[in-house]
């Protein structure tokens, strides 16, 4: 069951993340380099520097402030449709997912997007989970409703 849902995030993600693009050997050597955007959070701090100062140092720091940074080589666009499809595939469908879904929207996510994304996952990660990620993605794009 982990590999089918690994599976379905990757072939998710390669549906969005490559649709449309330009092949390596369309992309001139000499195109400009990204300039990372540094990702500042305090969400981990804010829920648990007093209880758990170490997990939320890993959240803020790691995850976010070098992981989420990173995006001179993936975009905010890409990772934010990966984080979503492995939330939904793993079933995680709290808080956090109308978080990243919010972000999403924020790194420039479509609704036409998310709801393809969410779509396709719920054939490969489950109906009701699709469901639950819809009601939450409907509320986040209320304004783009129709």
């Amino acid at each position: 069951m982990k590999l089918m849902i690994l599976a379905a995030i990757a072939l998710t993600f390669a549906t969005f993340a490559f649709a449309g693009r330009a092949s390596a050997a369309e992309v001139p050597k000499d195109a400009e380099k990204k300039v990372p955007q540094k990702i500042v959070q305090t969400a981990g701090s804010d829920a648990l520097g007093d209880f758990a100062p170490d997990f939320a140092r890993y959240n803020d720091d790691i995850l976010f402030g070098e992981v989420w940074s990173r995006n001179d080589k993936l975009s905010l666009h890409d990772r934010s449709l990966v984080t979503i499809s492995a939330l939904v595939g793993a079933g995680v469908i709290d808080s956090s997912l109308k978080y990243h879904i919010a972000t999403a929207k924020k790194n420039g996510v479509t609704k036409d997007e998310m709801v393809e994304m969410i779509t396709q996952l719920g054939f490969y990660a489950g109906w009701p989970k699709a469901w639950a990620a819809f009601r939450m993605a409907k509320e986040v794009y209320a304004d783009e409703a129709k």
